[in-house]
Order: structure tokens, then C-alpha cells, then sequence
């Protein structure tokens, strides 16, 4: 089916998205993506926290509708493996974030890479990659790097282009400690604004020279194919493909996704002409947990394929042996012992307390499902032998009927219409379809029933109501899972750093281990206007680096920079 939001038509927030039609692949290959990546630092020790901007821009026939809202940023090795992963909300054309460097990394030349769903259908040399040095002082041992023999020559850097704005410091020599002022303006500002971020870093830990790697992009098969839609609005998206016990793609299949954890969820989509799915999930942080389960009839043995969350195709890069210059290697060691130091002097992890805006159901967080529900307490009435007789006796709006010989379920309501559709079962937020199975559950195992007899919509399907059974345990009371379900780890949105000023110098006795001395990612500069910026100078003598860059609006990378000394 065509994809209603390329073609500026009105689809329903409820609709999950629809894998793109064939017919219009012609029209997709014309929408193409952008990332221009900014990192703080090109040299960084182990366990430290990469800070990073993007600039994302998309051309094509896409009028006024939105498109990829989400930026996967991963960080590589040479050979490609990753070694941290995150996603990235993207508002406004921009993305900034954060990512940590894993201890266990080696020393040796990395690569941070970023991308959007939709890029992956151009191919892996589409994507952005940053070269980075990192510096493992806990191992001698080095990173392995890429096969030179397979290593094409020449692989071009994005070079930064000067003269479209100046920056300045209010002295070019300082004290340590002191608070010194940048002052940004524009050398020959022909445009209306300007978005920039700015670094601070010891000399020499940071390319003034150029930015990300530019590669030929890859179009698998010599055509564009849409394999994966953009992410859309604030969430992120789950696609794959649904395949019967002949191996073959299943049309018109429904799936039922259920988010466990501490604030469950549920969503729920059909497969297309072609067996594809995709849909859109919540905004939360960090990796969760999903039950996916298929609605497939005995003897129908339906699987449900996902797609990788990340590309892992690979790409060529300079295969270049680690070496750091005379400066690089007197900046590395500076920043080995100040990220040794910073660990030293740190007061321990930062405890987030739960935001004061959860809500709460009766002590517990509300179900996807809402609070307008009729609950029954299982513990307020005379124990029954089975939970068919609970809804013989107690909960007279659902109903048995035999089909193929076997009981079923089915929900009641003043809506006539409720009988069209399936009712949604569930047991501890995961769908269950043996309906006899749950109609002979014990009602011991059971702590209450939530029931909606209205038609429920969630995502592109619609339910006969929803019947949400909790056990007392958790265990779903033990009723076996229902066929061709799997559990999944799915990792959302890369959890936010909390910024925090560096301690505070008590009479000498903490130092100053920043290594980066100041970092904005956003800054906006106005026509004929400057910013000023103040930040503290580091209290260590040397040599200090100020670097502005940016993407014009005609899509050059333009950079300014300065430097200053510390007494």
C-alpha cells in the first residue's frame, strides 16, 4: 500500500505505518538523508563519555510531512564490530547525545558511526563515520584494524571550510582558573542564522582539518529498495518480516507486542501484502524486555522475523596501523591521567530519583489500557473452583461459545459492532488465544481481572474489548505461552547524562581532570549579530584549542578556530 505520509495524506494517529508500496520505489529513491557529525574530542581514554551533535538534512518529494526522527549512533571498531550503541531523538534537523567508551576498549583507532532507519536502505556507504583515537591505559595491548590488503586508498574526509565566521578569546593568555570569554561572530554572514557548537580542548586533542569520512554510497543489488521506514514522531520503530512453516512471507498476519518491565505496554500491528511489519513504540530509555506472539491458527506455524535494531554491514576504512604524533601522545597521556583522576575524585554514581509526574492506579503505575475499566478483586468474593465459573458468576459481560469444538471467548457491550472483532486476552500484559486453557485457571493464582467491553484500537487493529487477567505472582499463573512467541531485548532511547559542574578546587586538593573544558552542541548565531560564551580556564599550564563548526544552509561544513595559553 502506498505510504500515506510520503504523499501528504491524512492517516489516523492510532495507524501503525505500512511497508512502502513497489510501485512507488521510484519516487523513494529520491528521498535521501544527510548526517554531518560533531564530536567534542577525536582523542578520548576509556571510560569517558563521547559528546556529539548532528546535523541531519533530507531532500526529496516529502512536501511538508515529517520524516526520520530518530539518529542511531554506534561506536566502532576498524573492522566494524560495536563496542557501545545508542538512539537519539532528532528535532528540528538536529541530534545531540552522549555515549559512553566501555572499559574493556583497546587502544587504537575507532570509528563513531551514525545513520537513520531510512539510510539503511541506501547502504552502510551512506552513513557517517568520525575517526577516533582511543587510549586504553589499564592494557598494552592494541586494537586489531582492518585488512590493508581489501583497503581501497584514498578514502576522503570532509574538509572544513574557513572564513564564514571568526571567534576569539578575551585573552590569549590566562590564569589558571580564570574565566575567560569567547566571542563568535560572523566574517561574511550571508546567511539568515547559523547553527554551530563549540569545543574547548587541550591543543591537539582534536582534527582542525576535517571532519567525518565520505564513502561512495552502496545500493545493494544496483537499485534503491525500502526495506525500513523512517521513524516517526517521538518513538522508535520495530519491523520484520512474519513467515509460515513453508518459510514463505504470511499477508494480513496480526502480531501482538508486549512491553514487560516496570511500566509495561502493548501494541500491536498486521503484517502487509508482503508479510512486512513495522511499528512505532513508546519513548522510554534504556534496554527493555518484549514478548512478541503471532495470532495464527493450528497447524499454521507462523514465525516472527525482526530486523537488527542496527545495521551491520560493514564498509572499507583506511587501514591505517595506531600511531599518535610527539603532541598526541603528551595530549593522551594528559587525558589517561585525568580520567583516572576524575574516577578517583568522583562521588560515586548519580541516583536519578523517579519523577514526581508518574501516576499511579491504585498503588500501581497505570496499564496501557487506561483506568476506565470494570475491575474485579478476586479476593473480595468466595472462592470459585475455575475462572469459568468466576465469569459465569462474576463478570457476566463475558461470554462462551464452541467454534471447532472448543470454547471461546467473546466480550458483550451496548456496541453491537464489538462481536465483529477478537477480544484481547491477556495474562500479565502478555496475549494469550487458548482460551479453554485460561477459562481452567485456578482463581488462587489469579489477584484480579480488569475488563473493557468497548471496541479497543491500538495501533492499525482493532479488539472486541480487552480481558486483563494478573496473577498473583506474576508467572502467568502458569499457563503455557502461546506458540511461534519469543522473548526479545530491545534497547530504546540512550539514557541522558545529567550534566554537572566539575568539583569544586578545596585548597589544591581536587584537581581540575576536565578534558574537555567546554562543549555546546546548539548554539545559534544570527545574522549580524556575535555570542559571547564565558567558561573557567583549566587550572593545568599548556596550550588550549577553541573549535566552532557547523553546516550552512547550503550544506558546506564550515569551522573557525582560536587558541590561548594557560599560565
Amino acid at each position: 500500500m502506498l505510504l500515506a505520509i510520503l504523499f501528504g495524506l491524512t492517516i489516523s494517529p492510532v495507524s501503525a505505518q505500512t511497508p512502502y508500496d513497489a510501485d512507488f520505489s521510484e519516487e523513494a529513491a529520491q528521498i535521501r538523508e544527510q548526517v554531518q557529525l560533531f564530536t567534542d574530542r577525536s582523542i578520548y581514554a576509556v571510560d569517558e563519555t563521547i559528546h556529539f551533535v548532528a546535523d541531519h538534512t533530507v531532500s526529496g518529494p516529502i512536501g511538508d510531512n515529517p520524516w526520520s526522527s530518530v539518529l542511531y549512533v554506534e561506536l566502532i571498531t576498524s573492522t566494524g564490530k560495536p563496542l557501545a550503541q545508542g538512539k537519539y531523538l532528532l528535532s528540528g534537523g538536529r541530534a545531540e547525545g552522549t555515549l559512553h567508551i566501555p572499559t574493556e576498549s583497546l587502544t587504537g583507532n575507532y570509528y563513531l558511526k551514525s545513520y537513520t532507519r531510512w539510510m539503511r536502505n541506501e547502504g552502510p556507504g551512506s552513513f557517517s563515520y568520525i575517526p577516533l583515537k582511543i587510549i586504553n591505559p589499564y592494557s598494552s595491548e592494541v586494537a586489531v584494524i582492518a585488512d590493508t590488503g581489501s583497503t581501497p586508498g584514498g578514502v576522503a574526509r570532509v574538509p572544513y571550510k574557513e572564513g564564514i565566521l571568526e571567534c576569539s578569546t578575551s585573552s590569549v593568555l590566562c590564569q589558571g582558573g580564570e574565566e575567560v570569554v569567547l566571542l563568535v561572530k560572523g566574517a561574511s554572514l550571508n546567511y539568515f542564522q547559523l547553527r554551530c557548537c563549540v569545543t574547548v580542548v587541550p591543543a591537539g586533542a582534536i582534527d582542525l582539518s576535517g571532519g567525518q569520512y565520505v564513502h561512495t554510497p552502496v545500493e545493494e543489488g544496483g537499485s534503491f529498495r525500502v526495506k525500513f521506514l523512517p521513524d516517526l514522531g517521538s518513538g522508535l520503530s520495530i519491523s520484520g518480516t512474519i513467515v509460515g512453516s513453508d518459510q514463505k512471507p504470511v499477508p494480513y498476519a496480526t502480531l501482538h507486542f508486549s512491553l514487560l518491565g516496570e511500566i509495561p505496554d502493548f501494541f500491536a500491528t498486521i503484517s502487509d501484502e508482503n508479510g512486512r511489519f513495522v511499528l512505532n513504540t513508546s519513548t522510554t530509555a534504556g534496554e527493555q524486555e518484549f514478548f512478541v506472539t503471532p495470532e495464527q491458527e493450528e497447524g499454521a506455524g507462523l514465525e516472527v522475523r525482526i530486523d537488527q535494531e542496527y545495521d551491520t554491514r560493514l564498509v572499507t576504512f583506511p587501514g591505517e596501523p595506531f600511531r599518535l604524533s610527539v603532541d598526541e601522545m603528551e595530549v593522551a597521556r594528559k587525558i589517561a591521567l585525568n580520567m583516572q583522576l576524575s574516577k578517583a575524585f568522583s562521588s560515586g554514581a548519580i541516583i536519578l530519583d523517579k519523577a514526581d509526574s508518574e501516576e499511579y492506579f491504585e498503588g500501581k503505575r497505570i496499564p496501557f489500557y487506561g483506568t476506565r475499566v470494570n475491575r474485579l478483586l478476586i479476593d473480595d468474593y468466595v472462592r470459585l473452583p475455575n475462572l469459568e465459573e468466576v465469569f459465569i458468576n462474576l463478570v457476566p459481560d463475558v461470554q462462551f461459545y464452541k467454534k471447532n469444538g472448543k470454547n471461546r471467548m467473546r466480550i458483550l457491550s451496548n456496541n453491537s459492532s464489538i462481536g465483529i472483532y477478537n477480544p484481547l486476552i491477556m495474562i500479565d500484559h502478555i496475549s494469550v488465544f487458548d482460551h479453554e486453557a485460561v477459562l481452567a485457571l485456578s482463581p488462587e493464582k489469579i489477584e484480579r481481572i480488569d475488563l473493557i467491553n468497548e471496541i479497543y484500537l491500538k495501533g492499525n487493529v482493532a479488539f472486541g474489548g480487552v480481558l486483563a487477567i494478573y496473577s498473583r505472582n506474576g508467572d502467568m499463573a502458569g499457563i503455557d505461552l502461546p506458540k511461534g512467541s519469543y522473548f526479545f531485548d530491545y534497547q530504546f532511547f540512550y539514557p541522558a547524562v545529567p550534566t554537572t559542574d566539575p568539583l569544586p578546587v578545596q585548597d589544591g586538593r581536587v584537581p581540575d581532570t576536565r578534558n574537555t573544558l567546554f562543549w555546546a552542541g546548539d548554539l545559534l548565531l544570527e545574522q549580524g549579530g556575535q555570542m559571547e560564551i564565558p567558561f573557567r580556564a583549566p587550572d593545568t599550564s599548556g596550550k588550549y584549542v577553541v573549535l566552532v563548526r557547523g553546516v550552512s544552509p547550503s550544506g558546506e561544513i564550515f569551522s573557525a578556530s582560536t587558541q590561548f595559553s594557560v599560565k
